[in-house]
């Protein structure tokens, strides 16, 4: 259990557990590592720590358990490639030059990623790109992915990794996007328990439509859950920041391409030991929490922080390393999204604040 091994070195530092080293000064002198998983199509209350009754994501939850999750965490757009844009520029859709789908991510625009390799990071990137071509200045490797979700690489390319590096991994997976590819790696769920959300038509042709995506969900959390034993196995997990998100809502109306909950608000969890602060309540460990408005034009400017990576001053974002130690602590005022083209051009915008 990731738990009981967190808790024995814990009791060891009880006396100064809460009172944390700055990033900057690191216990450890090796550079912090960073994984990031993309769910392909997954709104935030379809994964069980966001209280989901019936669908099984239990690495995602252990994380989640252990790190800090984000109960008001949104994208900036619900569509595919300019999500990802956005999310690797650390820029809005407006200003990336892709804010549509389909639309390639202009060479113009700066990835954070390339700010790490610059670094000195061993950079990949595996599964659904929707970005650029097979080669790109931000990553040393780009893989299409394998399997009917893009994952079954994952874990080897963390096992064949340059280990005098530290390194960066965007894994993204095409779970849960249509058509639904089934398969042995995560359960199959009974139409009679889908949880159907009360704007969709409770019929059997949805409850079955639904038990297919939450089998692909479950399968992306099972690979999230191989990747993160394989840090632990070698001895990286203390010191790699795991961040787990979508990049859109559920591929059902009102969802996906929207701008209501369901499409643009992302289910988002981070695991960090060596920095997110922990509760001792009654001497019981406690997961962190926030209700924070954050966006995720602000994970560029996170890790690049933890990183301690020079920041592009074309990024927009903003760090949300003091929710690390803080979780009532504002970083951001409001929120912004837009909806410009993904099948017909319908251009929205939304503005949330706290």
């Amino acid at each position: 259990m990731l738990r009981s091994h967190w808790l024995v070195a814990l009791s060891l530092v009880a006396v100064v557990a809460i009172t944390l080293p700055s990033l900057a000064k690191a216990e450890s002198s090796s550079p912090p590592n960073v994984v990031l998983f993309i769910a392909d199509d997954v709104s935030d209350e379809d994964v069980g720590c966001y209280g989901h009754p019936t669908i099984k994501t239990p690495n995602i939850d252990r994380l989640a358990a252990d790190g800090l999750r984000f109960t008001n965490a949104y994208l900036t757009t619900s569509s595919c490639s300019p999500s990802r844009c956005s999310l690797i520029t650390g820029r809005y859709p407006h200003n990336t030059g892709a804010p549509e789908l389909h639309t390639r991510l202009p060479d113009s625009q700066i990835r954070f990623p390339e700010l790490l390799r610059k670094n000195g990071y061993y950079t990949a990137l595996s599964g659904k790109n929707h970005m650029f071509g097979n080669k790109d200045r931000a990553f040393d490797l780009i893989s299409s992915g394998k399997g009917p979700g893009k994952e079954e690489d994952w874990v080897p390319l963390v096992q064949k990794r340059p280990k005098d590096k530290p390194f960066f991994f965007w894994f993204a997976s095409t779970d849960a996007h249509r058509t639904w590819q089934l398969n042995d790696a995560a359960p199959q769920y009974d139409a009679k328990d889908a949880v159907v959300p009360p704007y969709l038509i409770d019929n059997e042709p949805t409850q079955n439509d639904l038990a297919k995506y939450y089998h692909e969900i479950s399968r992306f959390d099972r690979y999230v859950g191989d990747v993160v034993r394989e840090l632990q196995s070698q001895g990286v997990l203390e010191n790699t920041l795991v961040i787990v998100m979508a990049d859109n809502g559920r591929p059902f109306p009102r969802c996906k391409t929207r701008l209501y909950n369901d499409g643009i608000r992302t289910p988002l969890v981070m695991h960090y030991p060596k920095g997110i602060a922990w509760h001792f309540p009654g001497g019981a460990v406690q997961p962190l929490v926030t209700d924070r408005l954050v966006s995720t034009i602000d994970l560029s400017a996170t890790i690049l922080e933890v990183t301690q990576t020079p920041k592009s001053p074309t990024v927009q974002g903003v760090s949300l390393v003091p929710l690390f130690r803080n979780p009532k602590a504002d970083v951001r005022d409001v929120v912004f999204a837009e909806h410009n083209w993904h099948v017909h051009k319908n251009h929205e915008r939304m503005v949330r604040t706290q």
